[in-house]
């Protein structure tokens, strides 16, 4: 029996709204969660219900897929402002060590 490649991958970012929340889908569903996750919801075209607590505990692998792809937007986002910054990167790498925040961009 041959396996069906798949091409689209499991976890993909959605979209941030104005709100703050993050969007990511992980295989068929999607969720959407504050930065906090605190709230965190199974979206659809009714709007968003909450997740049940047991969910989370019989699957722990949402939260992990879920923390792993906003820490990597907010890593993603920080990257692009600390490209439009006045301050180069090396003055301010000497201010913050200077500051005592070592090992901080």
């Amino acid at each position: 029996m041959m396996q069906k490649r798949y091409t689209t991958p499991f976890r993909e970012f959605i979209k941030r709204d104005e709100q703050g929340r993050y969007h990511v889908r992980l295989g068929p569903q999607t969720f959407s969660t504050d930065l906090n996750f605190s709230d965190i919801r199974i979206e659809s075209e009714h709007g968003g219900t909450p997740v049940q607590p047991e969910m989370m505990l019989e699957k722990p692998w949402i939260m992990k897929n879920l923390e792993q792809e906003i820490r990597f937007q907010r890593k993603k986002q920080l990257a692009q402002v600390l490209e439009r910054t006045h301050i180069p990167s090396p003055e301010r790498r000497a201010y913050k060590h200077s500051r005592g925040f070592v090992g901080a961009r």
